[in-house]
């Protein structure tokens, strides 16, 4: 199985690329709309994001070692814990800052951008700890959920990956139909079931093929359209993934009609409310 990331180039993953500093972020969308995986390093802002990461979790889990600590927590314990600092991560100030010089860096000033929430993926390997929030999402979009073909996805592991804890990608999927229950998921049961209706649509048949997993260091960022079919694995290692994901539209983008190909997503209204809208931005109709 290829890998992004484990060598030198990341040639390993169909249609990907390392980013040039000083590319055009008109040029930069259009290649991720294209299918392009981009991988960016050398980021002093990336650096400054995993180190406070970092922190908060050694902090709340009491441990320089977060990923080794469900091996001596209770399922309800680590729970617990792996919720919280999934709320303190979303909320804290110096990541919510890093976070934007990260998005500027490469070209997408937040006066322009449009940006979802920051997400802790906390994705441990005991199967005892059983919560919706904590368990490796299935194959799918994330345009199947939010319809907007404009979005970009931001993914970056906090400590070292495995080949099998860490995330998968089928380029190959990007146009070509897959089966998924789009057309049913419904927004607002979402809202109303609790976490007891599923967290977004996903693909209802397994892929042909076996995804590609992506082993990029931590400090070093991918960005992919929303459109690229992925998903999360896990092993039995006893350790747990800790990372960081968000999402985000450039205005420019928006405006001009760019987007990634939509080949089989269902209709239905663009969830722009999931993103905070930048002063440079209407509000879509």
């Amino acid at each position: 199985m290829m890998a992004l990331g484990s060598q030198s180039e990341p040639g390993n993953l169909a249609n990907s690329s390392r980013w040039q500093p000083g590319t055009p972020p008109e040029a930069l969308s259009t290649a991720l709309f294209d299918g392009l995986v981009v991988v960016f390093e050398g980021l002093g802002p990336m650096r400054r994001l995993v180190d406070r990461g970092r922190t908060i979790l050694c902090e709340i889990f009491g441990t320089d070692d977060p990923p080794g600590a469900e091996s001596r927590l209770s399922a309800k314990a680590f729970r617990g814990l792996a919720l919280r600092a999934r709320t303190e991560v979303a909320g804290d100030r110096v990541v919510r800052q890093q976070w934007g010089a990260v998005l500027a860096a490469v070209g997408y000033a937040s006066s322009e951008t449009w940006r979802d929430r920051i997400r802790l993926r906390v994705v441990p390997s005991r199967r005892d700890i059983d919560h919706a929030r904590l368990a490796p999402l299935a194959p799918h979009r994330d345009t199947w959920g939010s319809r907007i073909m404009a979005q970009v996805n931001w993914w970056l592991p906090l400590y070292p990956l495995q080949e099998a804890a860490t995330m998968v990608v089928w380029p190959e999927a990007l146009r070509e139909a897959v089966a998924n229950n789009s057309g049913c998921w419904n927004i607002d049961e979402f809202k109303r079931s609790g976490g007891r209706y599923p967290l977004a649509p996903v693909a209802t048949s397994q892929p042909d093929t076996d995804g590609t997993p992506v082993l990029i260091e931590p400090g070093v960022l991918i960005g992919f359209s929303g459109a690229h079919l992925h998903a999360g694995i896990h092993d039995h290692s006893g350790r747990t993934r800790f990372g960081i994901d968000s999402r985000s539209v450039w205005e420019p983008d928006r405006r001009a009609g760019r987007g990634a190909p939509n080949v089989d997503g269902a209709p239905g209204p663009e969830m722009w409310q999931w993103f905070d809208r930048p002063p440079a931005a209407e509000q879509p109709a």
